[in-house]
């Protein structure tokens, strides 16, 4: 830059004095000429402007360097991030590891003390007999019925550790609501426990689960997954729970396939059980839980020549379960499908037939906090997979098995405005076909016109031959918990629910009809 000044002043100077020559006299006082002026001030801008050039070029060179700085900056921060991420990382791995080293046990349930109110006669616990309510005209639907008891108090215990990868569940869930002979209210209310779940289950981390031993139906709508333990269960204090709501638990081999993150599959093979309802049946029937091969010989079952006693019919295969669960980010979606194998014998003659259902369900988030509920089954020879507990199968007169066309469904809205209370309404309902024959002039099987129903609405019961045709129910009931800490919970709950049972007209068109209504109440202690 000095350079250059020096070299301009020179070569303006030599112009100068090529210009003007030597000065005389006055002549050398005399102002330069317009020419020099004009140079100099030109020379001037050009200097004014190469000094901005010089100082936006060190501006550059200013934000230059900052950028590189803060780069830097960035640079080292990453690197530490990415140290710490690391760090954090294997800090993870060996806690992950350490807890697949670890096994631990884990108790639960509550203590219950429920008070049950119903308007007729059930004879009944906690658990309602929605299918056989009273008949309107019987004694029972004019006598109430009130019971205290604690006997659905649970108790459970989870097992839960790892092989290598794989995670392995042990549960088991128990109540006190088995029905002994020797159960009784009299003085000391000495009541059985039962299982309600007992497995095995088995998560590999390829997405591929196996669960082994007692424990809700595939059937049973999931809340999330396919997922053991977390099954949709109503809220309800009933055991029974609610019309149309499809479930059981029982023994079962289940394998389950996690697709992607929101897709899942599973089949089962489930313990089978065959009820049968029929009017008129043939004589000597074999197969069924009232048959007289079921009766003897026996161990370890209550047979039905007991007193009380259901007794269990005589299968030959399992019950099938298959189901596909769709997450789609919006709700909760299941396809079902059930197959069911019946088998009896008469006239030194093996019969055979297949059931078989196919079922929808989902859970809709309405608004938060609230979630619509709904499920269908349909099919035939499915009855006893509802909380109605109906028949499955009924018989031609020629001891053909006939399975009874079914229809299920349940729908209701849960609503948890806030930790302490839980709100809830389901209705539902079962719907029994008709398959109806002749036997010369008497009526056989099922929804016959030739049952004879007289003796249905009578205050001593005499002939009643009614099958059921259509049940319903309504059921709303809240749940608060009043105190949640380091010992566990206490909660209060209340339902009540309206039951309607209608039955098959029979001789004379009779068609008795049953109504009920049942208010519980409860006090829960959850364990911690």
């Amino acid at each position: 830059m000095r350079m250059f000044t020096l070299r301009l002043a020179l070569a303006l100077g030599t112009s100068l004095w090529m210009q003007a020559g030597p000065a005389r006299g006055d002549e050398a006082n005399a102002p330069p000429p317009a020419n020099v002026a004009s140079q100099l001030d030109e020379m001037k801008k050009a200097l004014e402007s190469q000094q901005q050039q010089i100082q936006e070029l060190r501006k550059q060179i200013q934000t230059r360097d900052q950028s590189i700085e803060q780069m830097q900056q960035q640079i080292e921060q990453t690197e530490i991030n990415a140290s710490e991420t690391a760090k954090i990382a294997a800090e993870q791995r060996e806690k992950n590891k350490e807890a697949k080293k670890a096994f631990t046990l884990t108790p639960g349930g509550f203590l219950e003390a429920t008070a049950i109110y119903r308007t007729e006669n059930e004879n009944a616990d906690t658990g309602s007999t929605f299918g056989n309510i009273p008949f309107q005209g019987t004694a029972n639907s004019s006598l109430s019925e009130f019971r205290g008891t604690a006997r659905q108090s649970r108790l459970s215990l989870l097992a839960e550790g790892y092989l290598d990868d794989t995670k392995l569940t042990g549960y088991y869930e128990m109540d006190f609501l088995a029905g002994a002979p020797t159960g009784n209210e009299a003085e000391s209310n000495s009541f059985s426990p039962r299982i309600r779940q007992l497995f095995t289950n088995l998560d590999f981390d390829n997405g591929i689960s196996f669960l082994a031993g007692q424990a809700w139906s595939l059937i049973t709508t999931s809340r999330q997954g396919i997922t053991p333990r977390r099954e949709f269960v109503p809220w309800t204090i009933d055991s029974q729970y609610n019309v149309g709501y499809n479930w059981t638990r029982q023994w079962q081999v289940r394998i389950t396939d996690k697709l992607m993150d929101n897709l899942w599959v599973a089949v089962a093979a489930e313990n089978p059980e065959t009820v049968l309802s029929v009017v008129n049946p043939p004589a000597n029937v074999m197969g069924f839980n009232t048959s007289q091969n079921a009766q003897s010989p026996g161990s370890q079952f209550t047979l039905s020549n007991t007193p009380g006693a259901n007794g269990v019919s005589t299968d030959f295969l399992p019950d099938l379960t298959g189901k596909i669960v769709w997450e789609p980010g919006f709700g909760h979606y299941e396809f079902k499908a059930l197959g069911r194998f019946f088998r009896d014998r008469f006239n030194s003659n093996n019969d055979y037939a297949t059931g078989e259902g196919i079922g929808a369900a989902a859970i809709l988030p309405v608004t938060e906090g609230l979630n619509l509920t709904l499920q269908t089954m349909d099919g035939w020879g499915i009855g006893r997979y509802a909380s109605g507990q109906g028949a499955d199968v009924t018989l031609r007169p020629n001891g053909e098995i006939v399975p009874i066309p079914t229809l299920n469904f349940f729908g209701g809205f849960e609503g948890h405005p806030n930790d302490d209370w839980d709100l809830y309404t389901y209705a539902g309902l079962e719907y029994y076909g008709q398959k109806a024959f002749q036997n010369g002039a008497r009526g056989v099987g099922y929804g016959t016109p030739g049952a004879n129903n007289s003796g249905c609405e009578l205050q001593v019961v005499a002939t009643c031959q009614a099958q059921n045709r259509l049940l319903w129910q309504i059921q709303p009931g809240f749940w608060y918990r009043f105190y949640r800490g380091p010992v566990g919970t206490l909660a209060v709950g209340m339902s009540y629910s309206f039951v309607h049972r209608a039955a098959w007209a029979g001789l004379e068109g009779i068609s008795p009809l049953g109504n009920e209504h049942i208010v519980m109440t409860s006090f829960r202690y959850y364990l911690p």
